[in-house]
C-alpha cells in the first residue's frame, strides 16, 4: 500500500512500567501490535521512534530507553532516536518518509500532551495527512487532569483543528484496520 506509513512514538520501558506506567498501556500496546502487523502485512512501513534523554530514564542504552518486550517488531521496522518531543527535528524521518513516497501517516504511542501532539502537528505542517488512532496513544498520571481526560481532551482538539488547512484525522484502530487494511 504506497503512501502511508504507521509511526509508533516513544513506547519505551520506563513509560509503559513501573508505579506511574502509562494509562492503559497494555491494551495501547496490544492495539498497536494490531496495527502494525496489519500494516507489515499489507507492505506498509512502520517507524518506531525512540526518545532519549542523557542522564534521564530514557538515556540512550539504558534499560527505560528499550522498547517493551510486549511490543512486536520486525528487522525491516525503521527505529529512529530523538531528543524532543517532535519525531521530525533534527531526525531522519521526514527524508525516510519521502524516499518511500509517503504522504499519509498513522500515528500512535506516548505521551499524548507531548510527543504525540508535537509529532502529529508537525508532520500536518510538514504536508502529511496525518490520522491519529485515537484509541492507540496514552500518557501518564500527573497533575489535574487525568490520563483519560487528556487523551479525551487531545482526541477532541485534534478532531476540531485545521492546521493551516490540513486537519488531523482522529480515527479509533477499529475504523482503520476496516479502511485502510481490509
Amino acid at each position: 500500500m504506497a503512501g502511508v506509513a504507521v509511526v509508533v512514538v516513544d513506547v519505551q520501558h520506563a513509560f509503559f512500567s513501573g508505579p506511574n506506567a502509562a494509562y492503559r498501556g497494555d491494551a495501547v500496546i496490544d492495539g498497536i501490535n494490531r496495527l502494525t502487523a496489519a500494516a507489515r502485512s499489507g507492505g506498509v512501513p512502520v517507524f518506531i521512534v525512540q526518545h532519549e534523554e542523557p542522564g534521564d530514564e530514557v538515556e540512550y542504552g539504558s534499560e527505560g530507553w528499550e522498547l517493551p518486550d510486549s511490543l512486536v517488531r520486525t528487522d525491516d521496522d525503521r527505529l529512529l532516536r530523538k531528543s524532543v518531543g517532535d519525531s521530525f527535528h533534527k531526525t531522519s524521518l521526514q527524508a525516510q518518509l519521502d524516499a518511500l513516497g509517503v504522504d499519509r501517516l498513522l500515528v500512535c504511542g506516548f505521551a499524548t500532551e507531548y510527543c504525540i501532539n508535537t509529532s502529529i502537528r508537525s508532520a500536518a505542517l510538514l504536508g502529511y495527512k496525518t490520522t491519529v488512532i485515537s484509541d492507540l496513544h496514552t500518557t501518564q498520571a500527573g497533575p489535574g487532569l487525568t490520563p483519560a481526560q487528556i487523551v479525551e481532551h487531545h482526541n477532541w482538539v485534534w478532531n476540531t483543528s485545521s492546521l493551516q488547512g490540513n486537519p488531523v484525522t482522529v480515527r479509533p484502530l477499529a475504523e482503520v484496520l476496516a479502511t485502510e487494511f481490509a
